[in-house]
């Protein structure tokens, strides 16, 4: 029986694909920092199998010893060298995300694309609907649904209004509904944007984007299972909890001082 995975791979050999990933790692070495290459290296080593890696964000974490958010910024900026591709799958649970599938692309294909005058128009993936069996399978009648998978897009000089399209559409196509899709994003503005005037949030406007999109896929397909009166509300709750997750799970990870420290008696 073939494995899924395999359905995925660009290379029609393992040492192509290694090959592919050393070439990438060379030409963009000054663009990418240390994270960004030991992240690759991780999806690169769990490629070797079936020629593509169906990853969650904490085993990148621990095998690199990094945060999440360092992690999420690493495949960002691999994306967005065209090094990788990223499949987004989700389980039907409240923050229940899945693991992402990360596919090496091969290196002369990139420089095909940098020589198109239309590089900056998103390519059109393969829907699979396949998710990994060491993943949390969701139920048969969520398994129906055609936005199971997305393919990670390219990201538009204008996320914003990009992110207010694709929930609509996404809305538009499941529950018929897009009249709340300007609450839902107004949702996400009203979470993100406080965090995004500090320092340490500013670049992460991308990443609060995702999340926001991602926890409007759970709210849609909780709708599936059960009557939901409060769509915004329970949008909330989850990108809460998504946010959360993100960014306070490990916090005291960016001290050095143990906690006691910033205790201060009267």
């Amino acid at each position: 029986m073939t494995h899924y995975l395999k359905e995925y791979t660009k290379f029609n050999t393992i040492a192509e694909m290694d090959a592919a990933a050393e070439q990438h790692a060379k030409r963009h070495w000054n663009e990418m920092t240390k994270s960004d290459r030991q992240v690759l290296d991780v999806i690169r080593r769990y490629s070797v199998k079936y020629g593509a890696a169906h990853l969650k964000h904490a085993t990148i974490e621990e095998a690199i010893g990094k945060t999440n958010v360092t992690v999420r910024r690493a495949i960002r900026k691999l994306v967005t060298l065209q090094i990788i591709e990223k499949i987004h799958t989700i389980r039907p649970v409240m923050s229940g995300l899945g693991a992402n599938i990360y596919i090496i692309l091969p290196f002369d294909d990139q420089g095909k694309m940098n020589s198109r005058d239309d590089d900056n128009k998103p390519h059109d993936n393969k829907e699979n609907e396949q998710i990994s069996m060491d993943e949390a399978l969701p139920s048969k009648s969520i398994l129906k649904a055609k936005d199971l998978t997305y393919t990670s897009p390219e990201e538009p000089s204008t996320l914003s209004t990009s992110l207010f399209s694709r929930m609509k559409d996404l809305l538009a196509g499941t529950i018929g509904d897009t009249k709340t899709a300007r609450e839902f994003f107004g949702i996400h503005r009203a979470i993100s944007g406080p965090m995004l005037k500090f320092d340490i949030y500013k670049d992460d406007k991308h990443v609060f984007e995702d999340l926001a999109y991602r926890a409007l896929m759970i709210t849609v397909m909780a709708t599936k299972k059960k009557a939901i009166r409060n769509l915004p509300g329970y949008f909330k709750g989850v990108l809460d909890k998504l946010v959360e997750e993100t960014y306070f799970k490990d916090i005291f990870m960016l001290f050095d001082a143990p906690v006691e420290g910033f205790y201060c008696p009267v």
